[in-house]
């Protein structure tokens, strides 16, 4: 099966297009990003980032990463993260449930 973006959520700076989902928990999205994705945290929610197009920076709790195409990082409950440059993000979500991301930027 070949993972294709389609129907694109745009949400300003960045959009989001579902590429498959495993049950209403558990999915993987791809994330392009043109700018800054502020920082936000997740209650319950487990995030696993592949860089899979261009390149940014991306911060997890207190260390920042400059991130490329083929670089993984893994992002816990709890965890405050953000991203920016211009990009593109395999996103597999783990334990994801609506109304669990808390901005801290606006």
């Amino acid at each position: 099966m070949r993972l294709e973006a389609k129907d694109w959520v745009d949400r300003g700076n960045y959009k989001v297009s579902k590429l498959c989902v495993f049950d209403e928990r558990t999915f993987i999205q791809l994330v392009s990003i043109d700018g800054k994705i502020g920082e936000h945290y997740h209650k319950i929610q487990t995030e696993v980032f592949v860089i899979v197009r261009g390149s940014g920076v991306m911060g997890i709790d207190n260390r920042i990463f400059e991130v490329g195409c083929g670089d993984v990082l893994l992002c816990k409950p709890g965890s405050i993260h953000f991203a920016e440059g211009k990009m593109e993000i395999l996103v597999f979500k783990y334990n994801y449930a609506e109304n669990d991301t808390v901005w801290l930027e606006s």
